[in-house]
């Protein structure tokens, strides 16, 4: 190693100095980012419901002690959330391998060669072993580095992208888990509503069996027809088959509501479902969204993760761009050599070697033009998905909101319509009792009583569902103050530099970065957009 000259390491210093500061300096062919426009809406509609803060951990509001604990047994064992985890890690992966392509690449080598040379005389004979011979041994040691220049941003523009992926990722993660909270929680009402229409139709079908008891006897001393007989005796089967078909949705509920929860197959054939309140004793207090509307385009996490999609296909663009342009690479080699492996670090002998390659592609016959067109047509579609999940997102918002609005509005209604009912009812079988209206008139009373109880069981839920949607429409919430985030708005840059550092050490950290960054509002994601 001594044989290098002080000039030669000057030399080889200075280029690398050179090159590496034009390469810092090197342009992007990325075009730059900027958010789609579109025409979002001044203010909120109209809703006099009253303001109420949001909490992140919404499912609270419903005071059900039980609802709370199958929310959190859903987050915490769902299949769903499970691959999701497993997700982040194979994005967080990648930018782990997109940042190891910034930096250069060094290798080590060794190797240990006899080589040897025999001569004979004229005069030897074929088989004789006489004559004379060389052998030389040659050991040598190097250590090889390699550095591609980004002279293009290409490598820049693949760590934006994947970031942007993981980000994506990330944040698409924060939506399942709203969506799989929010599918406990309706599946659990709907749970609790088929409850509620087993009741009623084991009620119905009791009293129905009582009744038809009676008018047996009746029939038997001849004070009724057979006709009424007949009627009332179909009442009774009618009653009987929503008791079976009920208790099949009840169970087929449970099943499903099991698997949410992320049981376990003996759990699912063999554990109940717990219950908490009655639908009808659960609280639906209103929700109203405070702010603008366009903090929705913050808030909602498939809006979040969408424009990441976004930016991610932008930066890929400068990616196809970069393969027209020539791939420029610093190479060095610098080892020893000896005769002997034991004064190989110690012998004079020293070997170094280090130079500039570059490749440019020539005939491709339109592969990195099409690449590019690729490139370009991924960004469109990615508009398009972005600016479809903004238009589905104030969707939701509208009819979410005007369902719960209406939602109070109806269940009233349908309270009313069973007290009337369960009076008319009441005073039709008085009236047949003494003559003074027929049988059809009692049937057509308590078919209507029983339809409308089953209603008045789907208005409950519905009531409910409602609120869960316009928690869902905005996003989780956020509007508490001191609530734990359980949907938090993820610290881009802090989670960008945990992934470099991941990637640096070839260690993973995004499971625990997707689980514990803090809230940032106003985090800039890369492509120095405000999300």
């Amino acid at each position: 190693m001594s044989s290098i000259s002080n000039a030669g390491r000057m030399r080889l210093t200075g280029a690398v100095f050179a090159l590496s500061v034009f390469m810092l300096s090197a342009c992007s062919l990325a075009p730059r980012y900027e958010r789609p426009e579109m025409d979002m809406p001044a203010q909120w509609r109209t809703v006099d419901m009253g303001a109420a803060p949001l909490n992140t951990d919404w499912w609270n509001r419903f005071n059900d002690p039980v609802l709370t604990a199958l929310v959190d047994e859903a987050l915490k064992n769902n299949q769903d959330i499970a691959e999701s985890l497993a997700k982040i890690d194979s994005a967080a992966s990648q930018v782990g391998i997109a940042t190891a392509d910034l930096l250069p690449s060094v290798s080590g080598s060794a190797s240990s060669m006899a080589q040897g040379a025999s001569e004979k005389t004229p005069n030897t004979m074929p088989f004789d072993k006489s004559g004379l011979s060389r052998t030389t041994a040659t050991n040598q040691a190097a250590l090889s580095a390699s550095w591609e220049l980004d002279l293009w941003g290409k490598n820049r523009n693949n760590y934006t992208m994947l970031s942007d992926v993981l980000m994506s990722t990330v944040i698409g993660h924060e939506a399942l888990r709203l969506s799989v909270a929010g599918q406990t929680a309706q599946n659990y009402f709907a749970l609790l509503a088929l409850d509620m229409q087993l009741d009623t139709a084991r009620r119905t079908l009791k009293t129905r069996e009582d009744a038809f008891s009676i008018y047996s006897s009746r029939y038997k001393q001849g004070d009724i027809t057979e006709l009424d007989w007949q009627r009332a005796r179909a009442e009774v089967e009618i009653a009987r088959a929503q008791v079976h078909t009920s208790t099949v949705a009840v169970d087929r509920a449970e099943a499903g509501l099991a698997v949410l929860l992320g049981r376990s197959p003996r759990d699912i054939m063999e554990r109940g479902m717990p219950r908490g309140q009655a639908i009808g004793m659960l609280p639906s207090p209103p929700v109203l969204p405070e702010g603008l509307p366009s903090d929705l385009l913050q808030r909602r996490p498939d809006v979040r993760a969408a424009e990441f999609m976004l930016m991610a296909n932008n930066a890929n663009i400068g990616v196809a761009r970069a393969q027209f342009f020539p791939s420029v690479s610093l190479t060095g080699m610098l080892g020893t050599v000896s005769a002997a492996v034991g004064s190989l670090f110690t012998g004079p002998a020293g070997a170094w070697s280090y130079g500039v390659t570059g490749s440019m592609p020539l005939l491709d016959f339109g592969r990195t033009w099409y690449n590019v067109k690729d490139a370009e047509a991924r960004k469109k579609a990615s508009v398009a998905v972005y600016r479809k999940t903004v238009q589905t997102a104030f969707e939701d918002m509208r009819t979410s909101l005007t369902a719960q609005r209406e939602a109070d509005a109806i269940v009233r209604s349908m309270q009313i319509q069973v007290e009337s009912l369960r009076r008319a009812t009441t005073i039709a079988r008085l009236q047949y009792d003494n003559g003074y209206t027929d049988y059809l008139t009692v049937l057509d009373a308590e078919r209507q009583l029983f339809a409308a109880e089953l209603q008045l069981a789907s208005a409950l839920r519905d009531r409910l569902d409602n609120v869960v949607g316009v928690c869902m429409a905005l996003g989780g919430g956020w509007n508490d103050p001191g609530a734990s985030p359980s949907f938090p708005v993820v610290n881009t840059e802090k989670l960008l530099n945990q992934e470099t550092s991941a990637g640096a050490s070839g260690k993973s950290s995004g499971k625990a970065a997707a689980e514990s960054a803090p809230v940032a509002p106003e985090a800039k994601p890369q492509g120095g957009v405000s999300l």
